[in-house]
Order: C-alpha cells, then sequence, then structure tokens
C-alpha cells in the first residue's frame, strides 16, 4: 500500500479512488479514537465519516510538511469539541483492528479484554485533556509536538498531562491491587475459621 503522502497526491492529481486508501487505513483508528473519548458507537461512527468527509474536501489545504495523520487527528479532535460532547460512559467492545488474533488461546483473549476493558474505565476517570492526550499518543501514535499543535497545549503541558495521567491510572492500578489482595487475604481468612 503506497504511503500517506503518495495517496494525498494522487488525490490532488485528480484520482479521486485513492482516498479510499486513506479511508481504509484511518477510518478504525479515528473511530477507535472517539470510543477512547466516551462516545457511542453510533456517535463515534458518524464522526469517523465527518471527519473523513471534511478531510476530503480540505485536502488542497494539507501542507506537505505535515504528516497526513496529525492533521487527519486534528480535525477530528476539532470536530470532537465542536459537537461540545460530555463524556459518557459507555460499554466497551473491540473493534476489527483491536480484536484477538485466532491463534491465541481463548483464555488469553478474555484476559486481555478484561484488561482492555478495565484499562477503559481507568481512562474514563481522567480528566478529558489527559484522556485526549493519551489517546493520542499511543492510541494515534503521534509525537508530542503534534499533540500539542491538535490540543492548544504547548510541548510541556502535553509532556506534563501524559506525565500525570500515566501517574493517575498507576496509583488507581495500585489501589485497586490492594484492595483485591485485602479481599483475598479476608476470604482466606474466613475461609480457615469454617
Amino acid at each position: 500500500m503506497p504511503d500517506d503522502r503518495t495517496l494525498v497526491g494522487a488525490v490532488l492529481a485528480g484520482d479521486k479512488q485513492a482516498y479510499a486508501g486513506l479511508v481504509d487505513r484511518y477510518k478504525n483508528k479515528l473511530y477507535g479514537l472517539f470510543r477512547k473519548m466516551g462516545l457511542s458507537e453510533a456517535d463515534a461512527q458518524d464522526l469517523t465519516q465527518e471527519t473523513l468527509f471534511k478531510a476530503y474536501r480540505k485536502l488542497a489545504s494539507q501542507r506537505p510538511e505535515q504528516s497526513f495523520a496529525g492533521w487527519l487527528y486534528t480535525i477530528a479532535v476539532n470536530l470532537y469539541r465542536d459537537r461540545g460532547r460530555r463524556k459518557v460512559p459507555v460499554p466497551r467492545e473491540e473493534t476489527a483492528e483491536q480484536a484477538a488474533p485466532d491463534r491465541d488461546a481463548p483464555e488469553q483473549r478474555v484476559l486481555r479484554a478484561e484488561l482492555r476493558s478495565e484499562l477503559d474505565a481507568l481512562l474514563d476517570t481522567l480528566p478529558e485533556h489527559y484522556r485526549l492526550a493519551m489517546v493520542l499518543r499511543y492510541v494515534g501514535q503521534l509525537g508530542h509536538e503534534e499533540i500539542a499543535g491538535m490540543t492548544g497545549m504547548t510541548v510541556s503541558q502535553v509532556n506534563n498531562a501524559l506525565h500525570r495521567a500515566k501517574k493517575s491510572l498507576r496509583r488507581q492500578i495500585t489501589e485497586k491491587e490492594g484492595t483485591r489482595y485485602e479481599m483475598a487475604a479476608e476470604y482466606r481468612s474466613r475461609k480457615s475459621r469454617v
């Protein structure tokens, strides 16, 4: 598959079908971004389509020195903000991109799904700007400079948001594990008394 720059050049040269390659490459990533930001399936699908449509209309304005992915995520983040959506917890489902390979044992798939669900729930507890920075960095695989450009934060604010988000997640995981350990110890204690 040609790289983003080649596909963008082909579309701008008149090959409208080349945009399908960009759509295929980014539709699941955008959908995943919107789901991680707390949107329902339907809203995430709508915003994904709206992002891809707006990017197509504005493709000529995309600067060649800027990465296409960064530019596309900027559009996505701005559309997300324009809608004025608030974080709404929704049940998480695996997308095609997130699905575990069939060669894994069923137990591994269940454990991976549980871990993903727990992590998504923990992400939902973060303030929106921390969650957005985390999702753009680790789901969108964008650099700190690109995230800063998209969110209006400085690079140091992005670094700070990522650091604080990770620290908060670590603290919550540690607390959760401590609670599980205490519950298990209490259960063993009761069982030995019976």
